[in-house]
């Protein structure tokens, strides 16, 4: 069966369309009457098109529109602590803007709890991330296993990652790194999520490690 989206939240949706307009400013109208398309401000359209064309398309579509995940953060500390993933609360949504002319998307994030939009971003992670989920939401098997599309994020190891969370407990959990310097993790390879920890437990304790030294610890 196919992965399964989840539904943006409501307060989600609702703090999206709330931050992008404060990214965008009225246009003139063409008569007195006529109601001001939104645009986005000069600045962000002079440093980043992709941002500002998926600025312009979201809020023309007046909905959300693309694809969002939950999205749990972890720290070297957790990592190394190898504490399971699966006991971790989800603090951002990540949701992908719509596509504008050139075909590449901005991502928002936003924080869940506070329900507030706190960045847009883009670039070649952000344009392999999309990728990568728009190949595993248009995968179909006959398999029955039922897996939900989230997100995991680890700052300190520059790391982002597709989480296919099985329904029926960690057995079925699939994880797939994005690009980005987290060797020895191969980006686009599919993970069990014990081998995965295993692997990130290391790669945070090797740097924990490292910064006790650079502290004299």
């Amino acid at each position: 069966m196919p992965i399964e989206i989840p539904d943006m939240p409501p307060a989600i949706a609702k703090a999206l369309q709330a931050g992008l307009r404060k990214f965008a400013v009225p246009a003139s109208p063409a008569t007195p009457d006529a109601t001001a398309p939104m645009s986005v401000k000069p600045s962000i359209a002079r440093n980043s098109r992709v941002i500002s064309r998926s600025i312009e398309a979201a809020l023309a579509a007046d909905k959300p529109a693309g694809v969002g995940a939950s999205t749990i953060v972890l720290g070297l500390d957790e990592l190394a602590a190898t504490n399971s993933i699966r006991k971790s609360k989800a603090k951002l949504w990540l949701q992908l803007l719509p596509t504008g002319e050139s075909g590449e998307a901005a991502m928002a994030e936003l924080d869940k709890a506070a329900a507030k939009l706190t960045s847009i971003a883009e670039g070649p992670e952000v344009k392999s991330l999309a990728k990568r989920i728009d190949g595993v939401v248009a995968q179909r098997t006959r398999s029955a296993v039922r897996q939900e599309l989230t997100l995991i994020r680890v700052p300190a190891l520059h790391l982002t990652a597709i989480w296919l969370k099985g329904a029926d407990g960690e057995a079925d959990d699939v994880v797939i790194p994005n690009d980005g310097p987290i060797a020895p993790l191969v980006p686009g390879q599919r993970y069990a999520l014990a081998e995965f920890q295993r692997i990130v437990a290391e790669m945070a304790a090797e740097r924990l490690a490292k910064t006790s030294d650079e502290m004299g610890g």
